[in-house]
């Protein structure tokens, strides 16, 4: 399974193989501050004989220790629980390239950052040889339409998928270059400077917030149900790219207090510092907590990375409400 997600996409047959059959794909862990990545299949019941949608969701910066289902005692994620319970999960699976760009690269080629062409975070473009997910997808009869994060070169639209909404990528912020904005705890915000949600003209909803707020994964998850909530002739091939829990972390609303740093264990890995110089010190990431770590700011942390994977649980679960209350959950791959 792995290893064909890994060959590139030069058909929809080969991509209906990859997928195999009866067996929904729910989530693509793209990025991890440790490097790991996991892969989550579900089952949501017998497929009809009719073409299957596809629904595609991704989390950025999610750990896969961090869903009940898997052994985690201390969150609260119903709706993925749910989905692991019907599904199959690769708990051995890794991220090739465990940064935003080269990992949104292989997902949308199917190749490694060695074959697509990106291996970093610069000006890098994928392989314009290479076929991509959308456009097999479409040439096999989809819909497909891209909701939420967007990071690599070009557009959504220029890559193959038919529509947008709720796209979220960088520019069209107000705040001044070099102006400094602050996080919860007094620090300064480094990740999603000056992003914004942008409407199909590409004109940035200023109303929705600059930079990450506590609604960005909401107003994500509205724009995939603005596609669900329509009668199409044809399947969907549905891919929704949530932000969180990427940092800054932010409480959604009515999370705060839900997870309290006394309540949570430590990572058994957890040191002050790195036992050896990994050759990252200085890296963007590495910043975000001050050396030496402490046990109050890492548990501080992990209490509000929780709360934001919470609420994208709440999130998915609204989609998989819509599908099921539409009948359309049985046939569509998550």
């Amino acid at each position: 399974m792995i290893s064909r997600f890994t060959a590139p996409f030069s058909s929809f047959a080969g991509w209906t193989e990859f997928r195999i059959r009866q067996v929904n794909l729910f989530s693509i862990r793209i990025e991890s501050l440790l490097g790991f990545g996991f892969l989550l299949i579900a089952s949501l019941g017998k497929v009809s004989a009719s073409k299957p949608n596809v629904l595609l969701i991704v989390t950025d910066d999610q750990r896969p220790d961090t869903i009940a289902a898997l052994g985690n005692d201390m969150i609260d994620t119903p709706n993925l629980d749910r989905l692991v319970k019907r599904g199959t999960t690769f708990e051995q699976a890794t991220c090739a390239n465990p940064l935003c760009v080269p990992s949104r690269a292989e997902i949308l080629s199917g190749c490694s950052s060695f074959r697509n062409g990106v291996l970093g975070m610069g000006a890098e473009r994928i392989d314009p040889k290479l076929s991509l997910l959308p456009t097999v997808m479409t040439g096999g009869g989809y819909h497909a339409w891209y909701v939420g994060k967007w990071m690599n070169d070009g557009k959504p639209l220029t890559r193959g998928y038919h529509e947008t909404q709720a796209l979220f990528g960088s520019g069209g912020g107000t705040w001044k270059k070099g102006e400094v904005i602050l996080d919860r705890k007094g620090r300064p915000i480094t990740g999603y400077r000056n992003w914004t949600f942008k409407n199909a003209q590409g004109k940035p909803e200023l109303s929705k917030g600059i930079g990450l707020t506590p609604l960005t994964d909401k107003y994500v998850t509205d724009g995939a149900l603005e596609f669900l909530q329509r009668k199409t002739d044809k399947p969907f091939f549905l891919h929704v790219n949530f932000t969180g829990p990427h940092d800054p972390l932010i409480y959604p609303p009515g999370y705060e207090g839900k997870y309290k740093p006394e309540n949570l264990k430590l990572p058994p890995n957890f040191l002050p510092r790195h036992p050896f110089d990994h050759g990252n010190f200085e890296g963007r990431d590495e910043r975000l907590l001050p050396w030496p770590r402490t046990k109050k700011d890492v548990l501080d942390e992990l209490a509000v990375y929780y709360a934001v994977i919470d609420h994208i649980d709440k999130q998915v679960g609204r989609i998989i409400g819509q599908l099921r209350s539409d009948g359309r959950l049985k046939n569509t791959y998550v």
